[in-house]
Formats: structure tokens, C-alpha cells, sequence
């Protein structure tokens, strides 16, 4: 067994229990159609996964507060370039412009964690960040592979635009809306650019308006576990993150609403994209799995996605509040690459192609 063949060799147990558990499963009434079909599998996924990160944010909001981006942030992180980026047909000089404006976000927060409070750090990273959305509304007409190009720049840019304008009027505000909306763009982006059959979607995205519903109208709050770990720290950070204008309950119930949605948001970039996205109808095997990330990232940059997941979970282990506060703060960029990239293709026409 060669060095290179190790990687491979070492999922080949997880392979046979994975085929093992399917045929079972298969063999289940009912469930061999599920199972088989995408869309069916992904109706019942999307949905238990609503209901699952529903109920955990109910019983335990202070777990997945933390445990969250421990456990997934870097992965999901990478999954965004993965399927908005490297799986995509794109122009060089607009990749370069993503790397550009990730590189760009990624040194102001830098900046802004390593020198003293005073400087405009947000005022600058929300205009930079909205201008790269409304570029992008550009660089889709000037990449357009159709002539419905200038209709669907007429119609984003106008609103890319208002937004931004909103965005540089209150830049502070702008930054913590942008955090709590950014886990919903993923569920949006998952659908426009990547579901085909929309309507099996349909009972997943009933359920989690049902569920943002009870929450932040305060029916749910009295059922939310605000005692066990991360949980105070949860209170604290969705109370005090908000101007003085916004009522505690309400904070609160944003908050508890937050790790939810955040929960979903990792679940959509690290599970139903990359289904959606196979060519395959069945869900990939862990060696096949494998082959695709040597194929979409070049062996040092997944080395690095490797390096910094581990360094994440590590740190986090020594001082998880510290560790998620620099997590989310130098990961922000990613929530700005989201909205530039998938402006992009829905300009551009066409969808998520691939390569």
C-alpha cells in the first residue's frame, strides 16, 4: 500500500458498513424508493433536518451554538468555493475577482481584531462587500450566456444596490442582520441554483417558516433550555448585539433562531448541495467522495482546509467562546462570496452548471 493510496484504503471499512446499512435499508418498506430517488431522499432529509435543528435549538441552543462552527464552519466554509467556484464554469479573471474580494474581507477583519477600536473597519467591509455583489451583477452581463442576461441585471442589480445603500447608512446594524440573514441565503441559493424539482423542497420549506414563526413570535420561547452549555453565552450575545431599541424577548428569540438557521445553513452546503449537485441519482460513496475533493481542489489547498478544521477543533477545546468569536469574525468573508458568486451565475443564465 502506497502513501497515496492511503486515504482510499482507510474509508474502504466505512464503504462495506455503508453498503451494508443501504441494503437493509433498501430491503425496508417503502424506503427503497426514497432512498434511490433524489428527490424523494432529499424531500425526507431537507425536512428531518428542519425538524432536528428545531428541536436541538429548543433543548440545547448552547450546544449548537458552539459546537457548530467547531464541528463544521471550515468544511462548509470550503464548500462554498467548492460548489459556487471550483465546480463552476467561470471565467479566469472572475475567479480571480472572488479570490480578490475573499483575500480583501479576510485582511480588514484581520486588521480590525488586531488594532485598537477607532477605525471605520465596518464601514469599509460593508461597502466592499456590496460593491463585489453589485460587480458581480456586471461581470454576469459581460460572461451572459443568453440574451435574458440584461433582463435579470435589470431586476437584481436595482435591489443589490438599494440594499447596499441601506447597508453603508448603518454599517454596524448591517453587519448583524447580515449574519442572521446569510444562514437563510444558502437555503435560497440551494433552491434557485441547484434544486431542479422545486416542489419536493416544499414540505422542508413549510416546516421552517413554521418553525421561524413560533420563535419569533414567542410561542416557542417558553420550550427553549436556556441551562445547559454555551447557553448564558448565547443569552448574553443575542441580548447585548442589538441596539438598545430591540426588545430583550425578541433578541432572544433571534438568537435561538439564529443557531437553528445556522444549523440548517451547514446542513444545505455540506449535504443537500453536494447531492443535488452529483450527476448520479444515489448518494456517493465514502472512495468516490474522496476522488471528487482530489479532483476539485488541488492537494495543498485541501491539505490547508484539513490543517485549519483540525486547528479549529483544537482551539475550540481549549477556549470554544474565544475560538468561534475569531471563527466567525475572519469567516465573514464567506457570506459576502455567497451573495457575488451566486449573483453571478443567476445573471450569467444558465444556473450552477459544471464544469
Amino acid at each position: 500500500m502506497s502513501l497515496g493510496t492511503l486515504p482510499f484504503s482507510s474509508v474502504e471499512p466505512l464503504d462495506r458498513l455503508r453498503r451494508r446499512v443501504l441494503l437493509g435499508l433498501v430491503r425496508a418498506p417503502g424506503l427503497g424508493r426514497v432512498l434511490t430517488r433524489r428527490d424523494a431522499r432529499l424531500a425526507l432529509h431537507s425536512t428531518a433536518s428542519v425538524a432536528l435543528a428545531f428541536a436541538l435549538a429548543l433543548l440545547c441552543p448552547g450546544v449548537l451554538f458552539v459546537a457548530g462552527p467547531a464541528l463544521f464552519g471550515v468544511a462548509h466554509v470550503a464548500s462554498d468555493a467548492r460548489y459556487l467556484v471550483l465546480r463552476r464554469s467561470l471565467p479566469r479573471w472572475w475567479t480571480r475577482a472572488l479570490a480578490a474580494g475573499c483575500a480583501a474581507l479576510f485582511v480588514l477583519r484581520a486588521l480590525e481584531l488586531a488594532l485598537p477600536a477607532g477605525a471605520p473597519f465596518a464601514a469599509v467591509e460593508v461597502a466592499v462587500g456590496w460593491t463585489w455583489a453589485i460587480a458581480a451583477v456586471v461581470a454576469g452581463v459581460a460572461a451572459a450566456r443568453g440574451a435574458g442576461a440584461t433582463r435579470r441585471a435589470a431586476i437584481v442589480g436595482p435591489v443589490l444596490v438599494a440594499l447596499g445603500v441601506a447597508a453603508c447608512a448603518r454599517p454596524h446594524l448591517a453587519r448583524l442582520v447580515f449574519a442572521h440573514v446569510h444562514n437563510v441565503v444558502a437555503v435560497a441559493l440551494w433552491l434557485v441554483l441547484f434544486r431542479a424539482r422545486r416542489r419536493f423542497a416544499l414540505p422542508a420549506l413549510a416546516l421552517l417558516v413554521a418553525c421561524a414563526a413560533l420563535l419569533l413570535s414567542g410561542v416557542a420561547l417558553p420550550w427553549v433550555h436556556l441551562g445547559g452549555p454555551g447557553a448564558a453565552r448565547l443569552v448574553d450575545e443575542s441580548v447585548f448585539a442589538w441596539p438598545a431599541w430591540m426588545p430583550q424577548r425578541t433578541a432572544l428569540a433571534l438568537g435561538v433562531l439564529y443557531v437553528m438557521l445556522q444549523s440548517i445553513h451547514y446542513t444545505v452546503w455540506l449535504a443537500l448541495i453536494p447531492q443535488d449537485d452529483a450527476r448520479a441519482e444515489g448518494t456517493l460513496s465514502f472512495r468516490m467522495s474522496l476522488r471528487a475533493l482530489g479532483r476539485d481542489f488541488p492537494a495543498p489547498w485541501l491539505a490547508a482546509v484539513v490543517v485549519l478544521a483540525l486547528g479549529v477543533l483544537a482551539a475550540s477545546a481549549v477556549d470554544v467562546h474565544r475560538t468561534r468569536q475569531l471563527y466567525l469574525s475572519l469567516a465573514t468573508f464567506h457570506g459576502y462570496l455567497e451573495l457575488a458568486a451566486a449573483t453571478f451565475l443567476v445573471v450569467r443564465g444558465k444556473g450552477a452548471s459544471h464544469k
